[in-house]
């Protein structure tokens, strides 16, 4: 009896274990450096499981499309192909501003059997667009972060992601992408009721922005971002691709400035890492007099051309995350600038005392430490890269 016990508790536990939501970081990485992580699984494997495991849906919403073949994105157009061929339902919302992005690749998504393509313009309501990445298979499994529809996002620039099948996540997620394809179509924002306050904050949680076109039960990225940081006891780490608290023409937007001022002056140790593409913008002076502070570390990472030359809007680091503390992670689709919270679609995952949180850390700590990280030198005139 006590081994038949013993049996039915190991059964027990492995079957809890497998039916447990799977949520794991994911990674993108340019060629020809050292940056991967042993541990971390590479977004173009993930993504292309993913959509051969759909049996019923696929809905994305994606900033844009840029696919070159032979390239890492083409293995994900085909298991596309091959889910609209086995009658997979599939809709694909794109930022109107982007459609001409890449005409071929846009006519092969919209080529794929019973696939719904729809343009998302914000025009009407801000001047905001869609900048989220993502994609739900099923309704049960999603996969978001900074990675957009776009070959070099997966094998020519620093990116970093969540797949996941956690209900807490792909639920709102949905929610959210059913709200945006009627909004596509209507153009009318809806009229949110006003939900009852929330005491405590949950373990994980999807935020999201802009303000205007997000339930009242999802919070605003902006607010959750601010909050993590001012509660920050020892460290605060962030990696973006952009910095800024310039807004408009000439207006200063300080919400995430003081909040980093505010904790390196508490004594916490902030290091923020952000890309060669903000080098020689006019964020740049507000990047060297906070590395003037006390507490406060700015590094920027230069990743070199490609072997076989200039490749257009790649080889940077466009991961956008922030841990705190080594237990908080808040990781998304969010440039730091105001336009991103305000006015356009951009989504975010908050985990709190996750592992995940030492996963970022030692992702960013790969980053800070390796000879592609270098000090901003608040003395030095900085001129703009070619991007483009």
């Amino acid at each position: 009896m006590h081994l038949r016990a013993l049996l039915l508790t190991i059964v027990t536990g492995l079957t809890l274990l497998a039916q447990a939501p799977l949520t794991r970081l994911v990674q993108s990485v340019p060629a020809e450096t050292d940056l991967a992580d042993p541990d971390l699984p590479f977004a173009k494997d993930v993504w292309v499981a993913m959509l051969r495991g759909a049996r019923t849906s696929v809905d994305a919403g994606e900033f844009y499309i840029s696919h070159e073949r032979g390239r890492a994105l083409e293995p994900v157009l085909e298991e596309l192909e091959q889910a609209g061929a086995r009658g997979v339902k599939i809709r694909f919302l794109l930022s109107s501003r982007m459609l001409e992005q890449d005409p071929a690749a846009l006519a092969r998504l919209k080529a794929i059997p019973g696939v719904q393509v729809r343009s998302f313009d914000l025009a009407p309501a801000s001047r905001g667009i869609l900048h989220a990445k993502y994609f739900v298979v099923d309704g049960r499994e999603a996969a978001l972060g900074s990675q957009n529809f776009d070959w070099r996002s997966l094998e020519q620039i620093h990116e970093l992601g969540v797949q996941t099948s956690d209900p807490r996540i792909v639920g709102p997620l949905l929610r959210l992408f059913n709200l945006d394809w009627v909004f596509a179509v209507e153009h009318k924002l809806p009229d949110f009721q006003t939900s009852p306050a929330v005491t405590g904050r949950p373990a994980v949680e999807l935020v999201a922005s802009p303000p205007f076109l997000t339930p009242k039960d999802i919070r605003p990225g902006i607010e959750t971002l601010v909050e993590l940081i001012g509660q920050a006891k020892s460290s605060v780490r962030v990696q973006l691709l952009t910095y800024s608290p310039v807004a408009g023409q000439d207006r200063y937007w300080p919400l995430l400035d003081q909040a980093l001022r505010a904790a390196a002056v508490r004594g916490v140790k902030v290091r923020l890492l952000v890309s060669d593409w903000t080098l020689g913008t006019r964020a740049t002076a507000h990047l060297k007099s906070l590395a003037l502070l006390p507490n406060l570390e700015v590094k920027v990472a230069s990743i070199p051309e490609a072997k076989a030359g200039h490749i257009p809007f790649a080889r940077v680091i466009h991961s956008k995350y922030l841990v705190v503390d080594g237990t908080h992670l808040a990781l998304g689709t969010s440039n730091w600038e105001e336009n991103y919270f305000q006015d356009s679609r951009n989504v975010e995952l908050i985990f709190r005392d996750s592992p995940l949180a030492a996963q970022a850390t030692r992702i960013h700590e790969r980053l800070w430490t390796s000879p592609y990280a270098f000090a901003l030198d608040p003395s030095k005139a900085y001129e703009r890269r070619k991007v483009d």
